[in-house]
């Protein structure tokens, strides 16, 4: 397990996640411009979640499709 910490609107917030998942999460912050060395906008961190929450809405889409097709 390892930690992942940042900071919204003033509090600092620290979540443990699945060493290989946290390296995602880490990638995917910094991609973002979203730090854990300063503080970080609502709306910013609402669209790096928005975009997570897309990706895996294309995911699970594209899975169902293929399901469909190998099942004819």
């Amino acid at each position: 397990m390892k930690k992942v910490s940042f900071s919204i609107s003033g509090k600092r917030y620290e979540v443990e996640l699945d060493n290989n998942f946290a390296m995602f999460v880490m990638e995917k912050l910094e991609e973002s411009n979203i730090s854990s060395e300063r503080d970080n906008d609502v709306p910013k961190l609402l669209n790096v979640y928005l975009q997570a929450l897309k990706q895996n809405y294309d995911t699970q889409r594209e899975i169902e499709e293929l399901l469909i097709k190998t099942s004819i």
